[in-house]
């Protein structure tokens, strides 16, 4: 049967995001994890809101005029991030997922991006094995981490602004070597709230929960603070973060302050990479 790969568009995002779910589902549960998509609603949320931004291109897999899978890169600054990708459960192993990774890295080179990253789940071999073939490099092993509330609210922390942004990108291209302004600007609506902290009269750190979320901090504390403000109130399924296992004393105050693991992934880079130098939580797109 004849691959087609095509932009996905709104009528493609119900059967899409029940691919999704399927996909993650099985992988998941075959190595007793719980799945990045708990419920069909959710995958299709996600997908729907990636086709609609002007900042990241969906790419969707047909066979005889019939979706089988999909992928996307998120362009929204400098290094784009890919993702979500997924292809039908009985589907697998026919190629599919290698002709949508060649599409989303080769409309990155249409429009001038040199640095593409990814979020891989430690346990699936076959994605592994496949994006280090198309020249993906694993840079860093993360967390991905259920955070504790904080227990008391605290005044240093507070909602970023617009007028925040240039203290955003500060920070970004200090520390994690990239801006990540446009991303964190996506961001500034429900459900995501991306929190900043101020101490001695500026700006120290920045976080944004969930899995699209991230965060850089000049310490430790900004970084606890943070996290702890930010999973206040939210659902225990949202409340999600990254944090690097090279980063072993972040890694060990998250679980001291009631933080529970959930799984391992690599982060994985294609093209230029300039490690952090600082306090850094990357997102599920790098």
């Amino acid at each position: 049967m004849a691959l087609e790969l095509v932009p996905a568009k709104p009528e493609h995002v119900d059967e899409l995001g029940r691919i999704c779910y399927e996909a993650f589902k099985d992988i998941h549960d075959r190595h007793g994890f719980p799945s990045d998509f708990p419920i069909v609603a959710f995958a299709r949320m996600v997908l729907g809101s990636l086709v609609q931004r002007e900042d990241c291109y969906v790419v969707a897999a047909l066979e005889n005029g019939q979706p089988v899978g999909c992928n996307g890169l998120l362009i929204a600054d400098e290094v784009a991030g890919v993702g979500p990708v997924s292809v039908e459960v009985p589907a697998q192993g026919r190629g599919i997922g290698r002709a949508l990774m060649q599409d989303v890295l080769a409309h990155a080179e249409r429009i001038g991006i040199e640095m593409v990253r990814l979020m891989q789940d430690s346990f699936n071999m076959g994605s592994l094995s496949l994006y280090a073939s198309l020249g993906f490099d694993t840079k860093d092993p993360v967390a991905m981490m259920q955070p504790a509330p904080q227990p008391c609210p605290d005044g240093s922390v507070r909602p970023v602004m617009e007028s925040d942004l240039p203290a955003v990108e500060e920070l970004s291209r200090r520390i994690y070597k990239v801006s990540r302004r446009n991303e964190v600007a996506a961001l500034m609506h429900p459900p995501f709230r991306p929190l900043l902290r101020e101490r001695d009269g500026r700006v120290s750190g920045y976080f944004v929960l969930g899995m699209p979320g991230h965060g850089v901090t000049e310490t430790e504390e900004d970084a606890l603070f943070l996290v702890g403000e930010a999973a206040t109130g939210a659902p225990a399924e949202f409340a999600r973060c990254f944090c690097p296992l090279t980063e072993g004393s972040l890694y060990r105050k998250l679980l001291a302050a009631g933080g529970r693991a959930i799984k391992v992934m690599n982060l994985m880079a294609l093209g230029p990479y300039e490690p952090p130098d600082g306090v850094w939580m990357p997102s599920v797109g790098f």
